[in-house]
């Protein structure tokens, strides 16, 4: 009867720092009773797990029922994972095992790296990221949230425009309100890679995490209308100046200036300016006199 057997998260001696033991899993399982899936009476279609699979499945069921926290289930967990990454309740049984067992999250965060190269867009590995970093704050723990910017900025180095990383980095600078320098990294991308929209939308949320003045919003004009200098068919900066006008009406008549300015040198070809000129016309009820 698996329910009579210790869930004393502390009587395990598995260590999983200790390789010589990963061969011998079995033994070390060897007390617990598997618990097969339940697939109902008369399953129609039942889903094809593979036989490691299945297997691990029926042991964690067995340690999810007694309510076993230890070594060998954060062990058993990175079992599953490594076959099904995107297991919400094995993730978040790692995590109740890890806040069980007080361990050394710094050991997680490592884990965490490693896993991510595999898996540079799942929603549940970024999930977990970010409880971590909480669960580590929480406890008091010194941790250098700086980290966290490093790592989003080796994953931009394989794709720049992963959305769980810009969401966590955004997330990141938010909880612990630290925005130094980050407007000078956006920037720094923006010169690589002058078309990236994400990078775009982050300098958009950087320059709106604090107090607006005139002085920034002619900042950001001007810095919209020298990218558009370079590469006037790039669709970000336009949709950047036509959030600016949309926020701030009182850039409308420099925003329209510079649209006719496109215009005339570009004959009327450039297909963001004609749209935001029409734009603003329209919002003034104009439209008919769109001469220019």
């Amino acid at each position: 009867d698996i329910s009579s057997e210790s869930d004393s998260s502390s009587s395990s001696s598995y260590n999983i720092n200790d390789n010589s033991k990963h061969d011998d899993f079995d033994i070390i399982w060897s007390d617990t009773i598997p618990i097969p899936q339940d697939e109902g009476p008369n399953a129609l279609v039942v889903i094809q797990y593979s036989p490691i699979y299945r297997k691990l499945m029926d042991l964690f069921r067995a340690v999810f029922k007694k309510c076993e926290y230890s070594e060998r289930v954060l062990d058993l967990t990175e079992r599953i994972l490594d076959i099904n990454a995107a297991n919400y309740t094995i993730w978040q049984y790692r995590r109740d095992c890890l806040r069980t067992l007080n361990n050394d999250l710094d050991d997680e965060f490592e884990f965490m790296d490693s896993f991510a190269e595999e898996n540079p867009k799942n929603y549940q590995i970024w999930h977990h990221r970010r409880a971590i970093v909480e669960m580590k704050t929480s406890l008091s723990q010194n941790y250098d949230y700086k980290r966290e910017l490093e790592f989003c900025n080796s994953v931009f180095e394989v794709d720049s425009k992963n959305y769980h990383a810009w969401a966590h980095r955004q997330w990141v600078l938010k909880t612990f309100n630290d925005f130094e320098g980050e407007l000078e990294y956006v920037e720094e991308l923006l010169q690589s890679d002058i078309r990236n929209n994400s990078v775009w939308n982050h300098r958009w949320f950087i320059v709106h995490s604090n107090q607006i003045n005139d002085d920034i919003l002619n900042r950001e004009l001007t810095y919209s209308f020298t990218s558009l200098a370079i590469v006037s068919l790039n669709e970000s900066a336009w949709n950047y100046l036509r959030g600016l006008l949309k926020c701030y009406p009182q850039l409308t008549d420099q925003i329209l200036q510079r649209c006719n300015t496109i215009l005339n040198q570009c004959d009327f070809s450039n297909v963001y300016a004609l749209s935001l000129a029409a734009y603003i016309r329209e919002k003034e009820n104009t439209l008919s006199s769109l001469s220019l």
